[in-house]
């Protein structure tokens, strides 16, 4: 009877193990969001370049990105509303925006406070890194 058992016990572990719902799930879901948010940073820095030569406030590619991933992450991660909600109503871009702005701030100030060249602030970022 023992003998019996477990191969059952086996073959109910197994079945169980298979058929249990992923546990990372909810960390899928939060790589996912966090690869989309870094994407739209990194588009919405490149929109700003090419927006400063233009003299233009227009973030296309990282809206586009936006509109094409987010119907996509919202089947698979319902459960990520606030994330999504953020993204949608623009107020992530906005935030980047305002950090954007006050980092341009914090270095006109830096440069009309002291004779630092362009190139002695970029070296110290490059070392930083």
């Amino acid at each position: 009877m023992a003998m019996l058992r477990m191969p059952l016990w086996g073959l109910s572990l197994c079945v169980v193990m298979l058929l249990w719902p992923p546990s990372s799930l909810a960390d899928m879901c939060q790589d996912g969001m966090y690869k989309i948010y870094k994407q739209v940073e990194a588009l919405d820095s490149l929109d700003s370049l090419s927006n400063e030569g233009k003299k233009a406030s227009i973030s296309g590619k990282a809206q586009e990105f936006i509109n094409k991933s987010l119907p996509p992450f919202k089947e698979k991660c319902p459960m990520s509303s606030g994330s999504i909600h953020n993204l949608e109503n623009g107020r992530y871009l906005r935030d980047l925006a305002a950090a954007r702005e006050k980092r341009k701030k914090a270095l006109r100030h830096i440069k009309a406070t002291g004779d630092i060249s362009d190139s002695e602030l970029f070296e110290d970022l490059s070392l930083q890194q």
